[in-house]
């Protein structure tokens, strides 16, 4: 009886153990989940080769406190490899803000505070022998 006590007690304890590890795959990360909360979606692009996707970019805006928020994405073709992986975001008027390192699932967040100006916003993914990149004209103004 004693070693079934001890046995659930150890099992309990190691669920408890990875539950605090956040073990939630990436492909259950969501760009507004990355950004954080008050965060909503107000544009994305698709970055792929000739037939398969291979990221996403997320722009996102939180009202509440006038940042927004710029997230690349891997697609199921390239989450879990290891590849450069970039996301940025420029304020009218302001440096360029990013995040461009080598991941296996998401560049990002970054943030800025945008509030009434315009921002341009982007991303990117090498994959294969190509690297494909997305910056937006000014737009969002306001």
């Amino acid at each position: 009886m004693r070693d079934a006590v001890r046995r659930t007690a150890v099992v309990g304890a190691a669920i408890a153990a990875l539950a605090a590890l956040n073990t939630t795959p990436a492909s259950a990360v969501t760009p507004a989940g990355i950004c954080g909360s008050g965060y909503v979606e107000i544009d994305s692009r698709t970055l792929q080769n000739s037939s398969t996707v291979l990221a996403r970019i997320h722009l996102l805006y939180n009202a509440a406190n006038g940042n927004n928020c710029v997230v690349t994405l891997h697609s199921a073709a390239t989450e879990g490899f290891a590849v450069p992986t970039g996301a940025w975001l420029t304020v009218q008027g302001s440096a360029t803000k990013k995040d461009q390192r080598t991941y296996t699932s998401y560049a990002g967040p970054v943030r800025a505070y945008a509030a009434g100006r315009c921002v341009s916003w982007g991303g990117m993914i090498e994959a294969g022998v190509g690297t494909y990149t997305y910056t937006s004209p000014w737009e969002h103004c306001g």
